[in-house]
């Protein structure tokens, strides 16, 4: 699907939810290739052109709501985003909203064969301590965003997962586009890990796994 159909697809689901229209919802998806960005980048120096000089090479940019940083999109990348009603608690309900996000990705890698843990990965797009990391390197990264309602929050959670690369386009796309905003950043593309650098087939078996975990 388009990434424009997708960020407003889970515009309008965040919206369900937190009018209580829908109690959760989820989409598998993948999209054309593109930058995604936080829309709080747009007052960074230098944002005009960098979006300008990542179009003309091939990497247009698109606005996202959820936190987070410039990840890359494409035919190599799987997406998940799910929505959900997070009630209020005494506990940490960021933490639990990534668990729950991440818990079917993990299992899905679990059945086939591989360990995957939550870790920061130096040199990562898009790092945080609930990235997906296999081996140390980074398969799979996550960002919310929430919306108060009665009880608690509506959750709109994202999941970006490998399927290949990120190739050397991608990275040099990400690192020019912080350059060009003025941000002292640089993506390795060896912290990464995709489901094509485990073995043939395995980028099918997961979406098959992900899909029984999120029926």
């Amino acid at each position: 699907m388009a990434l424009a159909d997708a960020l407003d697809w889970e515009a309008a689901r965040l919206a369900d939810v937190a009018s209580g229209r829908a109690g959760s919802a989820a989409l598998l998806w993948q999209c054309e290739r593109a930058l995604a960005v936080p829309a709080a980048m747009r007052s960074r120096p230098g944002f005009d052109a960098a979006c300008a000089r990542a179009a003309g090479a091939g990497w247009p940019v698109h606005l996202r709501a959820t936190g987070g940083d410039v990840v890359p999109q494409g035919p190599g990348v799987l997406n998940l985003t799910l929505v959900f009603m997070q009630p209020k608690t005494d506990g940490h309900m960021l933490d639990a909203a990534y668990l729950r996000l991440t818990a079917p990705i993990v299992a899905a890698l679990a059945a086939l064969g591989q360990a995957a843990s939550h870790a920061p990965v130096d040199g990562a797009f898009c790092d945080g301590r609930f990235n997906v990391a296999i081996g140390g390197r980074k398969f799979a990264g996550t960002a919310q965003r929430w919306r108060p309602m009665p009880g608690g929050h509506a959750v709109q959670a994202h999941a970006l997962m490998l399927l290949d690369g990120p190739d050397a386009g991608a990275v040099d796309a990400l690192n020019t586009f912080y350059a060009d905003c003025g941000i002292d950043r640089r993506i390795a593309a060896g912290a990464h890990v995709a489901l094509a650098d485990l073995r043939a087939g395995a980028a099918e078996d997961f979406v098959r796994c992900l899909s029984r975990q999120l029926a």
